[in-house]
């Protein structure tokens, strides 16, 4: 991987963590929980670019070896640990408890 690519993740990556540090507080905070469904959504294609649907359609295994990079997956788990978070205040419990297991499962 070259270093400007290598760069170009961290970047991507510490923008997912700051991303992640603010919907949190928002979602602690009382704002609506769909609202950060989507900006959590939002922030997974940033950090996976066009293949998201992909890579959150394929097995958390096969997702894993695809994106390769071991920094990339923890923040795309801590987005999803996030995502299932608003999920479960918005009442779509067995969506977040899907999202919740996926999470888990990337972060191993």
């Amino acid at each position: 991987m070259l270093r400007t690519e290598k760069d170009y993740i961290m970047r991507m990556i510490a923008a997912a963590a700051a991303t992640v540090a603010r919907l949190r507080e928002r979602l602690t905070g009382g704002a609506e929980p769909t609202e950060i469904v989507d900006e959590v959504r939002a922030a997974q294609t940033a950090l996976l670019g066009p293949e998201t649907l992909l890579l959150r359609a394929l097995d958390p295994a096969s997702a894993a070896h695809a994106i390769g990079d071991a920094d990339r997956l923890r923040a795309w788990a801590e987005l999803l640990v996030l995502e299932a978070e608003a999920l479960r205040k918005a009442g779509r419990i067995p969506e977040a408890d899907a999202v919740a297991q996926r999470a888990s499962a990337l972060r191993r």
